[in-house]
């Protein structure tokens, strides 16, 4: 099954990147992974506010150094005010920073780690199908930050007591988010952090609750 056709609703993906060859780069290789989704352009901040406006995305993949408006110089310091603006926004679409220096992103560390929506980086010199794969982290909502960004592993108190109440008192995940008192999603949410995190990916001979359970127990995180 291609990646474009696993969800119901039609995906809208927004590229914002004034480097025409990078869009030439980039939108392809989208339209190619995921057939079924529409993907958007826009050379500077304003064209991805009104883009955004009319039909939010799905997925918005941005380089950081960008021009506020057409003709105006790019800067990292306008990327990053757009940054802010997503993760304070209600709409928390899938983010992918794909630029030249993703170091300023230590500059969102604490906010990116409290975003909703999924969120990955890299470095534009990676491959495409690099690329590809972090897209498809941050569209099933995991954080993926690069090493130089990663200082180390930062687990939420929530998410240990998830580990807690499922692996040492057995409970399930509603009655998980009954005990926690939040949402279902926001527990599947949980579990997708932990799951990164851990460094523990999908392998179809494997159970994913267990090699999660494993991999905590092997960090001392549950007893």
């Amino acid at each position: 099954m291609s990646r474009g056709t696993t969800d119901s609703i039609k995906q809208i993906f927004l590229v914002v990147d004034d480097h025409e060859a990078i869009l030439q780069g980039t939108v392809p290789a989208l339209q190619t992974a995921y057939p079924a989704a529409e993907v958007l352009t826009a050379q500077d901040i304003q064209m991805a506010q009104l883009q955004m406006g009319s039909r939010p995305p799905t997925l918005i993949v941005l380089d950081l150094s960008l021009p506020e408006k057409p003709h105006a110089p790019a800067s990292s310091e306008v990327g990053l005010h757009f940054l802010k603006t997503l993760f304070e926004g209600q709409l928390a679409p899938n983010i992918l920073v794909l630029s030249t220096n993703i170091q300023p992103l230590v500059q969102l560390k604490p906010m990116i780690n409290a975003y909703e929506g999924g969120f990955a980086a890299m470095d534009k010199s990676l491959p495409i199908q690099e690329m590809l794969r972090l897209v498809d982290f941050a569209l099933r909502g995991s954080i993926y930050l690069p090493p130089q960004i990663r200082s180390r592993t930062e687990f939420d108190p929530k998410w240990l007591e998830v580990l807690t109440l499922k692996f040492q008192e057995g409970l399930t995940d509603k009655a998980i988010a009954q005990r926690m008192r939040v949402s279902d999603r926001t527990i599947r949410n949980y579990w997708i952090r932990l799951q990164d995190a851990l460094h523990v990916y999908d392998e179809p001979e494997k159970e994913l609750r267990v090699q999660i359970e494993l991999a905590a127990r092997k960090l001392g995180l549950i007893y």
